[in-house]
């Protein structure tokens, strides 16, 4: 064969999937594959499935779908959650050549390479250098930045929580954590080898990161921290049932930590809070925030809230209403009850019905964009520190008019701004915040 064998990768969900198929197209390339677009025409085509919600389970498998009709001679692989639960089901899929589950993922590229053995195709050099992170074509929440300016790197897997309304549990398994050692050498490869100034620690339950070894999230960082090279470490979400002191002291004493942090809420009200096994109230988070906050006063605070859970009244959806606004968050993730078969709460009756749901998704999503201009207020006339993500020509009336550079503080703020030279990605430079775009949801910097 006088070509290599040509693969894609579609993926949806998560940042621990982003990470796993990034894996996957790294061993891949190794072995002479080659990666081309999802869409395009490929001997293996791989579905990286998402079933957090019924929603994400239908778009699996709808791009399950996709996959066989612009490939139908190719070969057609099923991996993740939905696969995982599918397999658990017994059901099969007469779109897919082989499904994986999570269990066995990190076996997928051996798998796909027996099948090449099997069938007697020849696999030739690509000529490709296999970078450890490309940016695969993925359904949602995708910026675009990650080959050039942050790698995510899963360092935990599973969860044990049982939220009842969650499936991830038993998509995921049991909670496990990667050995500190090689963390820090895939920390390294990223820094020395490839260049990225920020890496973002991913975990299914990030927080229960060294359980197994009797160390702690910040013991990690600690270490990460001492990395040269390495400019900025964001944390992916955290469970407010794992944050501690220690954690909160060594996020504001470290500088290359990100002031910004994703901390899951779910409901602001305590009624809701229990029936969803979330073990807290709303008192113990808001002592969480304070905490930070008063150890990090330019922290950012972003979470996740579900409306429509069965039993939610029009009480219970003011209270949270009411809490969200006083914690301040910077941002939301606001997103509508799916019932999962397997769980606790699927064996409730549904008491909200969809439209219901939907308004009160609304009524969040407008309050959190309210939530964000006062944040970004806060720093209009202050210099932060910006990590330039892209940098690109200005054109004024078809004429070049100077660049226009943007990229992210450590607390998450989006700045844009001009200038009369390129900047290059990846620099850490102060600009002056001077104003805000909250139809873009950016802030306006100036680099004077």
């Amino acid at each position: 064969m006088d070509r290599s064998l040509t693969f894609s990768i579609v993926t949806l969900g998560c940042k621990v999937n982003q990470y796993d198929s990034w894996q996957l197209a790294r061993q891949l390339k190794e072995k002479g594959f080659k990666q081309v677009p999802f869409g395009a025409p490929a001997d293996i085509v791989i579905v990286n499935s998402c079933a957090v919600t019924h929603v994400a389970e239908a778009k699996s498998r709808k791009m399950l779908s996709r996959a066989r009709r612009a490939n139908p001679q190719g070969f057609v692989v099923f991996t993740g959650c939905t696969a995982e639960l599918l397999l658990q089901r017994g059901v099969k899929l007469e779109h897919a050549d082989l499904i994986v589950g999570n269990k066995e993922k990190h076996l997928l590229a051996e798998r796909i390479w027996e099948l090449v053995q099997e069938r007697k195709l020849a696999v030739s050099p690509s000529g490709e250098s296999p970078p450890p992170y490309f940016q695969p074509f993925q359904e949602e929440h995708d910026d675009g930045v990650h080959e050039r300016i942050r790698a995510f790197l899963k360092v935990q897997e599973g969860c044990d929580k049982f939220c009842t309304f969650c499936i991830v549990p038993f998509t995921r398994g049991t909670p496990r954590s990667k050995p500190l050692q090689q963390v820090l050498e895939e920390a390294e490869e990223l820094v020395y080898e490839f260049g990225f100034p920020e890496i973002v620690l991913t975990g299914v339950c990030l927080t229960l990161w060294g359980r197994e070894f009797g160390l702690g999230l910040a013991d990690l960082l600690e270490r990460l921290h001492e990395i040269d090279g390495l400019k900025r470490i964001r944390l992916s979400s955290l469970d407010p049932r794992d944050i501690d002191e220690r954690l909160i002291r060594t996020c504001a004493e470290l500088p290359k930590i990100c002031h910004h942090f994703h901390i899951s809420l779910q409901s602001g009200d305590d009624e809701i809070l229990r029936a969803m096994g979330r073990d807290y109230n709303c008192e113990q988070f808001r002592r969480i925030v304070e905490a930070f906050r008063e150890a990090i006063p330019d922290a950012a605070f972003t979470t996740d809230i579900m409306v429509g859970f069965p039993g939610e009244t029009e009480s219970h959806f003011a209270n949270t209403l009411k809490f969200v606004k006083e914690v301040g968050f910077m941002r939301l993730h606001v997103f509508r009850y799916s019932p999962r078969p397997g769980t606790k709460a699927a064996e409730l009756p549904a008491t909200v019905s969809p439209e219901v749901a939907d308004e009160r998704a609304q009524r969040l999503i407008k309050l959190g964009k309210e939530l964000w201009r006062e944040f970004a207020e806060r720093f209009i006339g202050t210099r932060q520190v910006v990590l330039i993500e892209r940098c690109s020509e200005a054109k004024e009336n078809g004429a070049n008019d100077g660049f226009i550079a943007s990229g992210l503080t450590g607390n998450y703020l989006r700045v844009t701004c001009r200038t009369s030279n390129p900047i290059p990605v990846g620099a850490l430079l102060p600009v002056k915040i001077v104003g805000i775009e909250p139809e873009a949801g950016e802030v306006l910097g100036d680099l004077g």
